[in-house]
């Protein structure tokens, strides 16, 4: 791979700066929360035209990459938060919002109508409470929208840790990445605290003018009464109650402007994103699409530099000539510019100058589509996607193909896997081709992901192949397999292959030998050894040494040899036919209980347990519980002077100007109470709001990050799953505990204040309308929320499902651009969703009835009070005066238990993330040990690790045995290897090793302790482990290296690191040096250079355990051979475990171990073990070069 900003394996692909600006990616929405509720239609529709759209734009858009500084899957990252918020501002709050400024209107409108000149003075208020809102709004927006991008970052390093969590938990980094991850939320929090004063003057701007608007409608009112400018009592009356249901309508809406200003900020960033053009339309028709495709490419002239390095070139001058029909290898140092002719042929880059001819036509006048459809790539880290073995495979296909009956496709499918060697190890999983293989297929070995990958690109029998170290996660027979496969398959076809393991290569019918961007020697195996170049260089550092040629010479047929390259992968169901271990009678039980998900706790007891653990936010809840009961209070206080005022009119002269002067007065002075009130409580709830959105973000990162590895094997357990929860629980739980407690106390107050008033003035009527309306509007509201839970629980996994399935196709562009998916992703996406809207629509209906009985139960109120009273009055036993106040009182209660019950989603929403979190609460681990400073450590200076007769298989896959009675010793000081087929159980080993799970019997111990008597914390500080694929986390490389360190190490540390890790040069060749990003997911790096800054961050910890699970796989000849080196000089000072398909990196071991069928078959040195001439000599045979 490439020293310079080579072809991420993965990963959303980074596009074009403009100016400072990073231009974020396009994705769909990925909450994978449920939003199945009054809204949740218009909330689903949204979804499918708009982020389907967004996804649409960020498949299309691959043209210019390399350019982002701080990782590829940080605008996904911004556009799932971006989904969510808008999500929460369209649902239930819109339609909330919406139903109260329409009944705020609507009151208007009617005193418009009945009396124009006093609703017009009474509206002449409206403006200024425009100004507030505008204002308000105005100013909150840039905020958030900094919020949404802070938050969007600290998402994308949680993801990031998640999906590598095995490298997290070999480097104890648990509490680093929470560190990095809080460091955000500090900022996100100070930010968000700014908003404080915006909302306190928002909530309070609109009920003061509007309350003050009812006192100046009595005010003025009264005036045109005693001018008779209005004749009737009953105008005035109308007028005032209109607005004063306008009023009330206010304190309701209000809170909504909250979500609605925040869904605001984000969908403004995300159709910023979705209004950019693409510079590249793969689903376009545009451009030559020849009726036939030979395969004869010219690369001319061409000279090439990343957009995100401009001034250092990759490629200079670079002319190759691939024939149709004929096989081209290229191979080189790292940095050399070899798979950067891939990102070319592929038009994922375009070259600076020069062309790329394709049977004489220039690519980039040829149809992007066709030409994909025409060269297939398999990758060095292949990408397969959710489904079964069938459907992965399928993706492949193109054109007629697509048309075909499945059982055509299945004949078409199960040929290219036997070409590929892939057949046999399918046949024997659980359902063969309909097996299912989760996320990213972790479920199969390296290896047997790779012949997937390669079937997947010959299915359509491609004219060109390319292959970018097709075979390098393959086992030696398993690799001599398949490349004698590919070889067949590629024989009348362009092949294009980039290989570090020279074995691969050697029958090409053309070899280009790279150095520095140009083409430094190419011809023939044969020819190139007889030059003694670079090339042969190459070879003999590749050589192994077997002694012979001969492979008739061997103890063992070629049967016996690898015999198991597939002996019990993950999945597989063949069992032993030995004695079979019982699983734990406990197992099924814990498997259940680690795909739970959730408790069922009561709402209520869900808040108290809440509320209980924040004692230093009681004096904000004691200061927004009283300002609601104050404010409560006022509304029976209202009633009672709306009645005063209905005297007022019954009066003459100067004593009913002086009342009405004073109630007027006195009802702008409930305005003022309302303004400071209000402006309380919007200070508090920010202050509330922010706090636990940082508390509970970070706790459910703590909570989740810190699980046993089972947890993280469970598929509903999966990285984007995590994430979107990471997101979705906080939201629910901090808009349960800030906005929304606050509503319920001021809705209960409200209520319970107005009933007493009513039934204190006159019990009979008081009685009659609290009772019968209660039982109407409780009993139904109850009902909505027993309904509203079903349907949450019934979409939630239909949401995450669509979810996943659009993380996973923007993480995995290239393999979607290269296969030619987008159409199909789009196509399936807005499928998902369809779904959902039409489950969502039905259930909706009986949803609706009890919701609309317990939002119109007022009105039956209303009338059955005005009957009612007026019987009450017509005998005399109730005065005009006392039925308003009771009436008004209870009209007011009503309206408020209504309320309440508008709110059952958001409720039953955050209930269920309650219960979550809860749930997570109450996991122990499985790895058990005491904590850290009292359990031991392992004892001495030195580390010697003994395996003995262990047992072991997976808690996903109780069937399937892994390892059967395996033992090793691991001397002291010793080098130690672990060779054998994929699937055998090596990087079990190493993960036992790690304590990323425990033996089922058998132990393994530690200087002759056993390590389940060690705190695991205090164990792993004393190992570093470098795998296959390292991860690296967005940061600079200086945290990527120290993530590992309790403490930060000096700039010696960090350069001895670097130097040892033969990667000191490169980073020295960047203008930042170690404080260069290495953005998400280390995708600023080629694999090369990821697999040496990892293995930096292994040696900086000074281990006293080295494990190396393929450490070298992904570096050439060269760069192999220095890595080695370092290995072999730290070898001297610590324990060290290999586990490598390539023979010539454990050569040097003092005991290299051949596992097979979960069992050691061989053990001995290199020497020992080539004299035994059984499977080790074998594989040493497929791998030596020196006889060719």
């Amino acid at each position: 791979m490439e020293e310079e900003k080579c072809l991420p394996q993965d990963g959303p692909l980074p596009q074009q700066v403009e100016s400072d600006d990073t231009e974020k990616s396009h994705a769909s929405d990925s909450s994978g929360e449920g939003e199945g509720k009054t809204g949740g239609t218009l909330s689903s529709y949204f979804r499918i035209f708009r982020y389907t759209d967004a996804m649409g734009r960020l498949l299309y858009a691959i043209a210019i990459i390399g350019a982002i500084a701080v990782g590829a899957s940080l605008p996904l990252m911004t556009l799932i938060f971006d989904g969510n918020r808008v999500n929460q501002g369209i649902a239930e709050k819109l339609y909330t919002f919406f139903v109260g400024i329409a009944l705020f209107f609507s009151a208007y409108i009617v005193a418009l109508c009945v009396q124009w000149k006093l609703a017009l003075i009474v509206m002449s208020i409206v403006p200024a409470i425009m100004l507030v809102v505008g204002s308000c709004l105005s100013l909150d927006a840039p905020i958030e929208a900094q919020i949404t991008r802070i938050y969007s970052t600290a998402t994308t390093i949680a993801q990031d840790a998640l999906a590598s969590i095995k490298t997290i938990r070999a480097f104890g980094a648990e509490d680093k990445i929470i560190e990095w991850y809080d460091r955000h939320l500090v900022s996100a929090h100070n930010e968000g605290r700014k908003k404080s004063v915006l909302f306190g003057v928002l909530f309070c701007g609109q009920t003061f003018f509007v309350m003050a608007s009812i006192a100046l409608a009595f005010w003025e009112g009264f005036r045109m009464f005693q001018s008779g400018q209005i004749e009737n009592v009953g105008t005035v009356f109308t007028v005032v109650l209109s607005v004063t249901l306008g009023a009330t309508s206010v304190v309701f809406f209000l809170p909504q402007f909250m979500a609605i200003s925040n869904a605001s900020a984000a969908a403004g960033e995300l159709f910023s994103v979705m209004d950019k053009p693409s510079l590249l339309d793969p689903l376009s028709s545009a451009g030559n699409q020849p009726s036939a495709c030979n395969g004869d490419i010219d690369l001319c002239s061409i000279h090439f530099e990343y957009p995100a390095r401009l001034g250092v070139p990759v490629l200079q001058d670079f002319s190759l000539h691939l024939p149709a029909g004929k096989s081209t290898a290229l191979v080189g140092p790292s940095g050399s510019g070899k798979s950067t002719i891939v990102g070319l042929l592929e038009r994922w880059y375009a070259p600076n100058s020069g062309s790329i001819l394709l049977d004489g036509q220039d690519i980039a006048e040829i149809n992007t589509r066709w030409l994909r459809r025409n060269i297939r790539l398999v990758q060095q880290e292949p990408t397969l996607f959710q489904g079964t073995v069938f459907q992965n495979v399928a993706k492949g296909f193109v054109d007629e193909q697509l048309a075909l009956s499945e059982v055509h496709q299945l004949e078409l499918i199960r040929e290219a896997c036997k070409s590929a060697n892939a057949h046999d190890f399918i046949e024997k999983l659980p359902q063969g081709y309909r097996t299912e293989l989760g996320e990213g297929a972790n479920s199969l070995s390296g290896g047997q992901r790779q012949r997937i990958s390669i079937a997947r690109s010959i299915v359509s029998d491609p004219k060109i192949l390319l292959f970018d170290e097709a075979t390098s996660a393959l086992d030696p027979r398993a690799e001599k397999a398949v490349q004698s496969a590919l070889n067949r398959v590629s024989a009348d076809k362009t092949t294009l292959i980039i290989a570090h393991k020279l074995s691969t290569v050697m029958a090409a019918d053309n070899i280009a030998v790279m150095a520095k961007g140009r083409i430094v020697e190419q011809g023939t195996h044969s020819d190139l050894i007889e030059r003694g170049g670079l090339y042969a260089a190459m070879v003999r550092a590749q050589d192994l040494g077997t002694g012979t040629d001969n492979e008739n010479t061997m103890n063992t047929g070629e049967d016996t040899v690898g015999a198991g390259d597939d002996a019990l992968p993950p999945l597989e169901k063949r069992l032993s036919t030995g004695s079979q271990l019982e699983p734990s009678p406990k197992s099924t039980d814990e498997l259940n209980y680690l795909t739970a998900g959730t408790l069922d706790y009561p709402l209520f007891k869900c808040i108290f347990i809440m509320l209980k653990e924040h004692s230093d936010m009681y004096k904000w809840y004691a200061l927004l519980g009283l300002t609601y009961v104050f404010l409560g209070i006022t509304y029976p206080g209202q009633a009672v002077l709306f009645s005063k005022l209905i005297q007022v009119f019954t009066l003459h002269g100067t004593e009913a100007k002086q009342k009405a002067d004073l109630y007027s007065l006195l009802l702008f002075g409930l305005a003022l109470m309302n303004l400071a009130g209000f402006f309380c409580i919007g200070i508090v709830t920010n202050v509330i709001g922010q706090t636990l959105t940082h508390r509970y973000r970070k706790e459910m990162l703590e909570r989740v990050i810190h699980r046993d590895q089972e947890f993280f094997d469970c598929p509903e357990n999966n990285s984007s799953a995590l994430t979107s929860k990471l997101t979705s629980v906080p939201s629910a739980l901090q808009e349960l505990m800030s906005g929304n407690i606050g509503l319920m106390i001021n809705i209960l107050i409200t209520f319970l204040a107005s009933s007493c008033m009513g039934i204190a003035y006159g019990w009979k009527l008081g009685l009659t309308l609290v009772f019968a309306g209660l039982f109407l509007i409780v009993g139904s509201g109850y009902i909505r929320v027993r309904l509203d839970q079903k349907l949450e629980a019934s979409t939630e996994t239909q949401f995450t499902t669509s979810a996943t399935l659009a993380i996973e196709a923007v993480t995995s562009i290239r393999t979607i651009s290269m296969l030619t998916l987008e159409a199909s992703v789009l196509e399936q996406y807005s499928a998902s969703l369809d779904a959902i809207v039409g489950k969502v629509i039905w259930n909706l209906i009986p949803t609706l009835i009890p919701y609309t009985l317990s939002q119109k139960a007022e009105f039956l109120v209303m009338a059955l009070g005005f009957w009612y009273g007026s019987q009450l009055i017509a005998d005399g036993e109730y005065t005009v005066t006392q039925f308003f106040v009771i009436f008004i009182s209870v009209v007011f209660g009503g309206q408020s238990a209504a309320q309440f019950f508008t709110w059952t989603s958001s409720m039953t929403k955050a209930g269920g993330s309650a219960n979550y979190l809860l749930w997570l609460r109450t996991f122990k681990t499985a790895i058990r040990g005491p904590p850290v400073g009292q359990g031991e450590s392992p004892s001495g200076t030195d580390m010697s690790i003994g395996i003995e007769k262990v047992h072991f298989r997976y808690k996903q896959r109780e069937s399937t045995r892994v390892l059967q009675g395996l033992s090793a010793e691991v001397e002291s000081g010793a080098h130690v290897a672990f060779v054998g087929p994929s699937g055998c159980g090596k990087s079990t080993v190493v993960s036992l090793l790690e304590r990323f799970y425990d033996p089922i019997s058998g132990r393994i111990t530690c200087n002759t302790g056993n390590i389940v008597d060690i705190s695991p914390a205090l164990y792993r500080r004393q190992i570093s482990l470098v795998q296959q694929e390292p991860p690296l986390y967005l940061g600079s490389v200086r945290e990527n290296i120290a993530i590992g360190l309790d403490c930060e190490p000096s700039e010696r540390e960090l350069n001895d690191a670097c130097r040892k890790a033969n990667v000191s040069e490169f980073l020295a060749s960047l203008p930042e040096g170690l404080n260069t990003s290495c953005g998400s997911k280390g995708m600023q790096f080629s694999g090369g250079q990821r697999q040496r800054i990892a293995l930096a961050r292994a040696l900086i910890r000074k281990p006293r355990l080295l494990l190396l699970d393929e450490a070298t796989s992904a570096l050439d000849s060269g760069s192999e051979k220095l890595v080695m080196d370092a290995v072999n000089d730290v070898s001297s000072t610590c324990t060290t475990v290999a586990v490598a398909h390539r023979i010539s990196t454990i050569r040097d071991a003092q005991t290299i171990y051949v596992i097979d069928d979960g069992r050691v078959m061989e053990q001995g040195t290199h020497e020992e073990l080539q004299r035994k001439r059984g499977r080790y000599f074998a594989m040493c045979l497929a791998q030596s070069l020196e006889q060719v």
